[in-house]
């Protein structure tokens, strides 16, 4: 029974274990109602919601993973292998830091901050609903294994849910293996650091080394 009343009280926002998650959380849903609020019937508003909604859709199928969260010194620690993905993108050629160079210098600075803002709070949604989706799928996978009367494997957990989430990024362009072959690559080899991550510090360390992999895109 005492095990049943933490586990409920690891659920509560004030008590859960991982701090860095419900702050992740709390500022992507702040920064995403605001970025739908401020493109009512754009195409980024439609965006915005549906990436609200699936991060709090697969956050409540992924709640298993809060009560595993290191603490939150360790989770930070664990951010630096954003260093991996940054580093590969630039051996694979890839563009880093396009969207902070795009800004024009004879915009004002306050327009500049606005726009950093902006571009920090929508990183900010999709690391939690991409890595949300992630654990997740990891979840899936250990429910579809145990189904099949075998034994979960975490590698073969780990290859699933990362298999899934390159297939989630072809949704809105063609998949195209050849075109895109780097890409998946990178992708492929980024999906496993951060499930590395997610298995060792938590779905927190997870989320801020997304978003750290997402702001220099």
């Amino acid at each position: 029974m005492s095990a049943d009343v933490e586990l409920e009280e690891q659920l509560i926002p004030q008590r859960s274990r991982d701090k860095l998650f419900i702050a992740l959380f709390i500022f992507a849903m702040a920064g995403g109602l605001w970025l739908s609020l401020q493109s009512v019937g754009h195409l980024l508003a439609f965006n915005v919601q549906t990436l609200m909604i699936t991060g709090t859709v697969f956050t409540v199928t992924s709640l298993n993973w809060l009560v595993r969260a290191k603490p939150i010194d360790v989770q930070v620690k664990y951010s630096a292998l954003c260093l991996i993905p940054i580093a590969l993108r630039i051996v694979l050629n890839m563009p880093i830091f396009s969207g902070i160079a795009s800004f024009e210098a004879s915009q004002s600075l306050e327009l500049q901050a606005y726009y950093m803002l902006q571009i920090v709070a929508l990183w900010a949604l999709v690391a939690v609903s991409e890595e949300a989706f992630r654990a997740t799928m990891m979840n899936f996978a250990e429910i579809l294994l145990k189904w099949r009367d075998r034994q979960v494997n975490l590698a073969w957990r780990a290859l699933f849910a990362n298999v899934i989430w390159i297939l989630y990024h072809f949704i809105q362009r063609p998949f195209d293996p050849f075109t895109y072959k780097w890409y998946i690559v990178w992708l492929f080899i980024s999906g496993l650091v951060l499930t590395y991550v997610l298995v060792k510090a938590g779905l927190g360390s997870a989320m801020l080394l997304h978003l750290l992999i997402n702001l220099t895109a």
